[in-house]
């Protein structure tokens, strides 16, 4: 921890982040997944990164993004 009571260091600001998945209709009437990564407020607002690819049904779009975090989270 840094003197500055409202600071992070980097492992907490590092485990302090958040992932959530966001489904989107789009103009087409398909879905689009979103992933939404939310840092710790000292950090600032959250990431919105849409997952390349429409789908037809809303848990397709889900499942892509759970494809997605789990390639994120593969060691090499």
């Amino acid at each position: 921890m840094t003197g500055d009571p409202g600071a992070l260091d980097a492992g907490e600001a590092w485990d302090a982040w958040e992932a959530d998945i966001d489904v989107v209709r789009v103009d087409s009437g398909r879905f689009v997944a979103v992933l939404v990564l939310s840092p710790p407020p000292q950090l600032g607002p959250p990431l919105r990164m849409p997952i390349d690819g429409e789908y037809d049904a809303p848990e397709l779009a889900e499942m892509a993004a759970l494809d997605v975090f789990a390639a994120m989270t593969r060691r090499p």
